[in-house]
């Protein structure tokens, strides 16, 4: 009997591109491990950089938000951040925190949808 596919999210926030290569990475990671993948950049403040005008109008077009559909469908999340956005953590304690808390989230929403 063949196992099906794991859904696996992957969302992430750039606006250079930096972040998205690490998100790009997970992904290309999950299609080796034959899952199936969404990839979804968080929207930005409509700020203007100019040393990554390029890239954000680029990443503007080619990506969507995450949505709940996205969230419900997803086995697995990868979130792929940077420390402007989530904080530097700065021991493990605090990154196990934080993947808890978004875990607990994410359960919340598909519990409450399901």
């Amino acid at each position: 009997m063949k196992a099906s596919p794991v859904n696996v999210l992957v969302i992430f926030y750039s606006c250079c591109g930096k972040t998205e290569k690490l998100g790009l990475a997970a992904a290309v990671g999950a299609v080796q491990a034959r899952a199936n993948i969404r990839m979804r950049r968080l929207t930005d403040s409509g700020e203007q950089i100019p040393k990554c005008k390029e890239a954000l109008a680029r990443m503007r077009k080619e990506y969507v938000p995450p949505t709940q559909t996205d969230v419900v469908w997803a086995d697995a999340v990868i979130i792929a951040m940077n420390g402007k956005i989530a904080g530097i953590v700065e021991d493990a304690a605090q990154a196990t925190a934080f993947g808890r808390r978004i875990v607990g989230e994410t359960r919340a929403i598909k519990e409450g949808l399901g």
